[in-house]
């Protein structure tokens, strides 16, 4: 029983730092505009939610504590909402809106909710993992910098014409 708690908290720390990969590789593609890339990836980003659901359900049964519970229930709302966000109503998001609709709002909120869940699960197994799972989510922030320098940079550009 404890060989599959920890293969199923392993799994976790394994797909979270394969979403925060993601979400880095999408911020570095708009970053660089290249949103037709970015817009064949999302099919494959919204795929995520299939293993960290099952996990979460694998959880769930073998009675891993509350704690993974909560921490990992975050970030499959998010997902679940990514889904229904960009795949399911099929609109191209505007990423920079001169008003922002409530639906992006809680989409950014969902993605913060479910990035610190996703640290709190690590934190839960070991404060390695929990580092290690922060400095991702900086990671990733890093290139959501970059990709804010980079649109502000041609914005400016384009002003200037």
């Amino acid at each position: 029983m404890l060989m599959d708690a920890a293969l199923l908290d392993n799994l976790v720390v394994f797909f979270a730092l394969v979403f925060y990969s993601f979400l880095f590789i999408v911020y570095i593609l708009r970053a660089r505009e290249l949103s037709r890339l970015e817009w064949k990836l999302r099919i494959a980003f919204s795929v995520q939610l299939i293993p960290f659901a099952s996990l979460w359900v694998s959880n769930l049964f073998i009675g891993n504590g509350s704690g993974r519970l909560l921490a990992g229930l975050p970030i499959i709302i998010y997902l679940a909402y990514d889904l229904w966000y960009r795949l399911l109503t099929k609109k191209k998001p505007y990423h920079h809106p001169e008003r922002w609709p409530p639906s992006l709002v809680v989409y950014l909120t969902l993605l913060f909710i479910g990035s610190i869940g996703l640290n709190w699960y690590g934190y839960l197994i070991s404060k390695l993992y929990g580092f290690m799972l922060v400095i991702a989510f900086f990671i990733m922030m890093s290139s959501y910098g970059y990709y804010q320098y980079m649109y502000n940079k041609s914005a400016r550009a384009k002003q200037k014409d």
